[in-house]
């Protein structure tokens, strides 16, 4: 065989290769798990229908996302907010982290620790897609009303578009939208 009839197919196997990763973690078109790895931070606006005092307030957010066992990764995040009296807020931070193993499904990952809702326990899953890596939690409250939590972080240009959305019974009470600029690996 000539170098030239082998190009073609040493080309094919190049490409299936290069492309194995986001093929085996998500949608064929989707971009490869590690591409979400590093360290965002930012700011965005929360529309809130909880706190009457601050029902449009500036959020300051910072993500981390590693690599984990397996096929799996981990997400740390942090928001900054204000509540209470607008003149003195009172300022919160609250952080949280989850670790993800891949499943059975290409592009579906569950959360190592798992509650469970009937509990006030938190269910956990995530789902890679195109440029978005979406965190999904479903919870209960104390008088049994469904909460669903989903973080949408979209990987664009430099940074990642980050849209947190709160539901309960179905109603939306929260959606905050930021910007994050990729800070570090």
């Amino acid at each position: 065989m000539t170098m030239r009839a082998l190009l073609g197919p040493m080309i094919v196997v190049a490409l299936l290769l290069a492309g194995g990763d986001a093929a085996a973690q998500g949608n064929p078109k989707s971009l490869p798990l590690a591409a979400f790895f590093g360290v965002f931070a930012g700011s965005g606006v929360a529309e809130s229908d909880d706190d009457p005092a601050f029902r449009t307030a500036v959020r300051e957010s910072t993500v981390e996302i590693r690599p984990a066992e397996g096929n799996g990764f981990s997400v740390a995040w942090s928001t900054t907010s204000r509540a209470g009296n607008p003149s003195q807020p009172k300022v919160k931070t609250k952080t949280t982290e989850a670790v993800f193993k891949s499943t059975a499904r290409v592009g579906v990952f569950e959360s190592v620790k798992q509650g469970s809702p009937a509990a006030g326990g938190d269910y956990i899953w995530a789902r890679l897609f195109g440029q978005t890596l979406t965190v999904y939690a479903l919870t209960t409250g104390e008088d049994g009303r469904y909460e669903m939590q989903k973080w949408d972080r979209t990987l664009q240009g430099t940074g990642m578009a980050l849209v947190y959305t709160r539901l309960r019974d179905g109603e939306q009470v929260r959606i905050v939208k930021a910007r994050l600029t990729k800070e570090g690996r």
